[in-house]
């Protein structure tokens, strides 16, 4: 007879055979692919470096998540992982939940929204689909939540299978409207970070209330922007928030501030070049400066990801700067939605070559990089705030070689977040579970931010509060100023 062959991890013993005898097998856990390999109720999950049958009550409970893992967006999913993965990390040492740790199974789709479709299909144990308002048939290996997940394309297809199938959609990383904010207030979807309406909010008080001077005539105030469900937020926000702040209103929103569009399949490509020549073309449209003032001031809200933003703000800086009438007539203020990657638009920057000889003093070189501000959706990483130094301890537990940056805060303060769920919620994990616990339980989080976050039944939007940080000369960022709904004058010192 074939003796049942095994393996120990960890303390924990895995037969990875079958035998016509054996010994007791009280205590062991098999080897398996997937819960339907396990019996006696128990379920198939990570142990060690493989998978095994535990009791559920013991098991991990397993969070997916899809985002651009490689790519021309990669960057902005791998930060985001590294964040979660540091407060997983944390909350596991310390324990977990009664003993249960959080498993992250990060799922890349490339920015593809079709990717994104498999990866949230896989991830919920899709089996067959059902009538269109009742679940679709899943199996035993269906994730609880999906948390962090990147886009807003590929948020759209990917929301409403979440949504159908009663898995809680957290903390995605897109600041979009449509499902997420739109007032539908689906019971399985809660956000962590401020929206576009906030974010593009604050870049209209910033340019028209707060900069100087300021630049109040839409007609000055330029949208760069990615042809996509993205792109279309962003350029809806900023139109809004100036018919909102800055009287007289453009004759209509779609014509009254200027839309320049590049392709989020080619983010370095021809239509971004093209971009930056119909910038230009616009700038040198405009009629002289009024006295008393010397420069024509024109603001570009860029709503974009890093490798576009680099493109497009080089192409623009080279033009400004041919010729010395030029540089000295235009006063251009680059500002780009969170969305953009911060840290990885600052190394884009950085990258050779990083500055540019100042037509008007050939001794001097302008940084690409300085000037360029960037709307956050939270406060800086390198502060002394209790949330900033929790962030860094856990990163360096984590990878110590790891650089820290906005996007991974904001991964760590979505996860933290979502921690508390996890801790306020009873012995069942599914998503209408959690999803309760989240309305009820999680009203007034102190995460270390000087912010409460919380959300109720008729709110899921945990943030409005947008933070304003503006790169040096080498790439590093000046975080000064804050913006909030509610605040009078909505800016102020951070």
């Amino acid at each position: 007879m074939m003796r049942p062959t095994f393996l120990a991890l960890s303390g924990v013993t895995i037969f990875l055979g079958a035998a016509c005898s054996s010994p007791s097998l009280t205590g062991t856990t098999f080897s398996c692919q997937t819960s339907a390999d396990c019996t006696g109720g128990l379920v198939c999950t990570p142990v060690g470096t493989t998978k095994g049958c535990v009791a559920a009550s013991t098991a991990p409970l397993r969070i997916g998540m899809s985002a651009a893992l490689k790519g021309p967006s990669g960057a902005l999913g791998t930060e985001m992982k590294h964040g979660i993965d540091a407060a997983f990390k944390a909350f596991n040492a310390a324990g977990g939940v009664n003993g249960r740790e959080l498993v992250l199974d990060a799922r890349d789709d490339n920015y593809d929204p079709m990717l994104a479709v498999a990866n949230v299909n896989s991830l919920i144990d899709f089996q067959a689909p059902g009538p269109p308002d009742m679940p679709d048939m899943t199996g035993p290996n269906k994730v609880i939540a999906l948390l962090g997940d990147v886009g807003t394309p590929t948020m759209l297809t990917t929301f409403p299978i979440a949504i159908k199938n009663g898995v809680v959609f957290f903390a995605p990383f897109t600041g979009a409207q449509k499902f997420l904010r739109d007032g539908t207030n689906s019971k399985f979807s809660f956000n962590y970070r401020a929206g576009y309406n906030d974010e593009t909010e604050a870049m209209v008080d910033y340019i028209t209330r707060f900069r100087t001077p300021r630049i109040t005539d839409a007609a000055h105030i330029m949208v760069f922007a990615q042809n996509d469900g993205y792109g279309d937020a962003g350029y809806k926000g900023v139109a809004a928030a100036y018919n909102k702040n800055t009287p007289p209103l453009p004759a209509a929103p779609t014509t009254g501030i200027k839309r320049i569009d590049y392709d989020r399949a080619d983010p370095t490509g021809a239509q971004t070049k093209a971009a930056a020549i119909q910038a230009e073309a616009y700038l040198e449209a405009l009629p002289p400066p009024v006295a008393p003032a010397t420069k024509t001031s024109v603001a570009i809200a860029m709503i974009d990801t890093y490798q576009a933003a680099s493109t497009f703000i080089r192409l623009v800086k080279l033009w400004l700067n041919e010729n010395a009438t030029r540089a000295n007539l235009y006063d251009v203020n680059f500002i780009n939605v969170s969305f953009v990657g911060a840290d990885a638009l600052a190394a884009q920057l950085k990258n050779f070559p990083d500055t540019y000889p100042d037509v008007s003093d050939p001794m001097k070189m302008n940084s690409y990089a300085q000037g360029v501000m960037v709307t956050q959706v939270v406060p800086y990483y390198l502060a002394s705030s209790p949330a900033a130094i929790t962030y860094r301890k856990d990163i360096m537990t984590l990878d110590q070689g790891f650089t820290f940056n906005f996007t991974s805060f904001e991964g760590h303060l979505a996860a933290r977040l979502f921690i508390e769920g996890i801790k306020a919620n009873g012995p069942v994990f599914d998503g209408p579970t959690l999803a309760q616990t989240f309305e009820t339980k999680v009203m007034n989080a102190d995460l270390g931010i000087q912010v409460p976050i919380g959300f109720s039944s008729i709110n899921h939007q945990g943030l409005h509060t947008v933070w304003f940080s503006t790169m040096k000369a080498d790439a590093t960022f000046d975080v000064s100023n804050k913006w909030d709904p509610v605040t009078p004058g909505h800016i102020s010192p951070n």
